[in-house]
C-alpha cells in the first residue's frame, strides 16, 4: 500500500488495483524514457491528491523524466472520482472475477463512507439553517434527488454495476473478507478462485459456536461498563432480547441456543474462535475483545420462545452461556455473575450450559439448578484444580469436561466427578484485523492421545462425545498408518502422509 507518493497523496481508492511488478513494470519505464509521458497523471482539483497514475509516476521518477499532471475541475464529487477511478482502471486490466468482486467490495465500502459524509453535511446546513431562521418557521429538508437507476438506492449494488460483476460476488468476497481473510490477498492475486474461497470461509463459518451477529441498531444509546468500570456507550438493539439461535451451526451440537450477558475475555488463548469473531464485528463490540456487562440482554430467558415443531427436541431446551466469554475469569466482578445467574434460577425452564478455565469461582457461589456445569482444559496443568473443584460441586444438572482443543496428552487422577467428557481438535481461526490479521492453523491430535482420554473417561462411568471436529476430517485426528516394511519410497504413500483421515468409531 502506498500512501504518499511525492507531495501527493493518494487516493485510498486508487490504492486498491495493484501496482504493476517485475516485466511490467520495467517495459513501462523503458516506454516512458524514450517516447515520453503519453497520458498525464491525475490529481484532485486542488492538485494534492493522486487519482489515478501511480504506476506512470514511479516510473517517471525511474526514467528520470518529470511527469506531466492534470487536474480535475473542483465540481467532481467523490461519489463521480470513485467512479472515475474505476472506468480508468478496469479499462486497462485484465482482472477475474474474484479480482473484480473485490474491487467491488471495495468501492462499497467507499461509496457508502462518502454517502455517511453526505449526510453529515446535509444535517449540519440544516443546523446552520434552522439557527438563521424566525423562531416558528417551517423548514424543509433536502430531499434526495431521483437515482436514475432503482438499485442505486443500495451500494453494493451500485458497486457492482460500476465494476462490472454482480451483487452476489460481492456478497460472497465479503463472505471470505470476513471469515477467510487470509484468502483475499490469494484471489486478488489470481492464486485462488473465489468460489473455492467462499466455500473455505463458509466452511469455517459453519464449525463457529457464535454465529455473526444479528442484533439491529434502533438508535437509542445506552451505558455499558467494562470489568474496571470503564463506561462505554452502545446503540440499543431494537426489539426484546432473545437468545442467539445457532441451529447453522456444527460448533454446539448439543445446545440450539446461545446467550452472551457478557462478553470479552482477558485469558489470552492463542486460538480463541471468539476474539476473531469479535474483530470482525466491531460495531457490536464497541471495546473489542475487553469484558464487557451487557444488561440490556438479561431478559432473553424470559423472551425467548421455542418453535412450537421442536418443543420436543432437548438440544432446544439447552442454551450455552457466554460462548464469547468466560463468564468465571478471574478479571469478573462477582456481581455480574450473581447478576447472571439469579436470571438463571428465575427463568429454570432453560439448561444452561456453563463454560470456564477457572473452575474454582463455581465453588464460591450458588448454581443454578438447571445449569450444565463445565470446565476446559487444554493443558496438564489444568487438571488438578478442575479435579479439585468439582469435587465440591453438586446439585446442578450435569458436570461436564471440555478437552477441546485437545493439544498435548491429557492424564487425569480421577474423572469419576464428571458425567460427560467432550473431546474436540483445533480449528484453524484468524486473529486480528486489517493488516495485523494472521492464521492460527488447525491442529489434528494423534489418535492415541484420544484413545487414552476415552479409556480414561469409560473407566469412570463419564458418558463421551467426539465434537465433528474431531471425527470429520476437518482438522480430524492423526490416525496410525503403519506398514512392516522397510523400503522408505514404499512407506511414504499419499494415505501415509494424510493427517486427516476420516475415523467413524472408536
Amino acid at each position: 500500500m502506498i500512501k504518499k507518493l511525492g507531495p501527493y497523496q493518494v487516493h485510498s481508492f486508487a490504492d486498491v488495483f495493484p501496482l504493476l511488478q517485475g516485466e511490467e513494470m520495467e517495459d513501462l519505464v523503458l516506454d516512458i524514457k524514450y517516447h515520453g509521458l503519453r497520458d498525464p497523471i491525475l490529481l484532485n482539483h486542488d492538485r494534492t491528491v493522486l487519482l489515478d497514475g501511480r504506476n506512470r509516476y514511479l516510473a517517471c521518477e525511474s526514467a528520470g523524466i518529470t511527469p506531466a499532471f492534470e487536474s480535475l475541475p473542483e465540481d467532481h464529487t467523490e461519489s463521480m472520482i470513485l467512479d472515475l477511478i474505476v472506468s480508468k482502471n478496469v479499462a486497462r486490466r485484465q482482472l477475474s472475477a474474484g479480482q473484480k468482486a473485490f474491487l467491488a467490495l471495495e468501492y462499497e465500502k467507499a461509496y457508502t463512507e462518502e454517502a455517511k459524509e453526505r449526510q453529515r453535511e446535509g444535517a449540519r446546513r440544516t443546523a446552520e439553517q434552522v439557527s438563521s431562521q424566525v423562531t416558528g418557521a417551517t423548514l424543509l429538508a433536502d430531499q434526495p434527488e431521483a437515482s436514475e437507476h432503482p438499485d442505486d438506492q443500495t451500494s453494493r449494488a451500485r458497486a457492482a454495476r460500476t465494476v462490472g460483476t454482480s451483487a452476489r460476488s460481492v456478497q460472497r468476497a465479503k463472505t471470505v473478507a470476513e471469515y477467510a481473510p487470509e484468502l483475499v490477498d490469494k484471489v486478488r492475486s489470481g492464486e485462488l478462485a473465489l468460489d473455492q474461497a467462499e466455500k473455505r470461509a463458509r466452511q469455517r463459518l459453519r464449525e463457529l459456536p457464535e454465529g455473526p451477529p444479528s442484533e439491529k441498531p434502533s438508535g437509542v444509546l445506552l451505558t455499558l461498563r467494562t470489568h474496571d468500570g470503564r463506561e462505554v456507550p452502545y446503540n440499543k438493539p431494537s426489539g426484546k432480547s432473545t437468545f442467539n439461535n445457532q441451529v447453522d451451526g456444527e460448533g454446539i451440537s448439543w445446545a440450539r441456543w446461545s446467550w452472551n450477558p457478557v462478553t470479552g475475555c482477558l485469558h489470552g488463548c492463542t486460538y480463541c474462535y471468539a476474539r476473531g469473531i469479535t474483530q470482525r464485528f466491531p460495531q457490536v463490540n464497541p471495546v473489542g475483545f475487553d469484558p464487557l456487562f451487557h444488561h440490556e440482554r438479561l431478559q432473553a430467558p424470559a423472551n425467548t420462545r421455542i418453535p412450537e415443531e421442536h418443543r420436543n427436541d432437548p438440544t432446544w431446551h439447552r442454551v450455552f452461556v457466554c460462548s464469547m466469554a468466560d463468564l468465571y475469569g478471574r478479571w469478573v466482578p462477582e456481581e455480574w455473575i450473581l447478576e447472571v445467574h439469579s436470571v438463571m434460577t428465575a427463568n429454570p425452564m432453560w439448561e444452561y450450559l456453563l463454560l470456564t478455565k477457572f473452575p474454582m469461582r463455581y465453588t464460591k457461589v450458588d448454581l443454578p439448578p438447571t445449569a450444565w456445569v463445565g470446565t476446559s482444559i487444554d493443558e496438564q496443568k489444568r487438571v488438578r484444580i478442575a479435579e479439585d473443584a468439582f469435587r465440591e460441586i453438586d446439585g446442578v444438572k450435569v458436570k461436564w469436561l471440555s478437552i477441546e482443543p485437545l493439544r498435548e496428552p491429557l492424564k487425569f487422577d480421577d474423572l469419576s466427578m464428571f458425567d460427560w467428557v467432550v473431546i474436540g481438535a483445533q480449528t484453524e481461526t484468524t486473529q486480528g484485523a486489517g493488516e495485523d490479521c494472521r492464521l492460527v492453523p488447525s491442529f489434528s491430535p494423534p489418535f492415541e492421545w484420544v484413545v487414552d482420554l476415552v479409556a480414561q473417561a469409560r473407566e469412570s462411568g463419564c458418558r463421551v462425545h467426539l465434537k465433528p471436529n474431531l471425527v470429520n476430517g476437518k482438522p480430524g485426528m492423526k490416525l496410525p498408518n503403519e506398514y512392516p516394511i522397510e523400503d522408505p519410497e514404499a512407506a511414504i504413500s499419499p494415505v501415509a502422509q494424510e493427517p486427516n483421515t476420516w475415523y467413524q468409531g472408536l
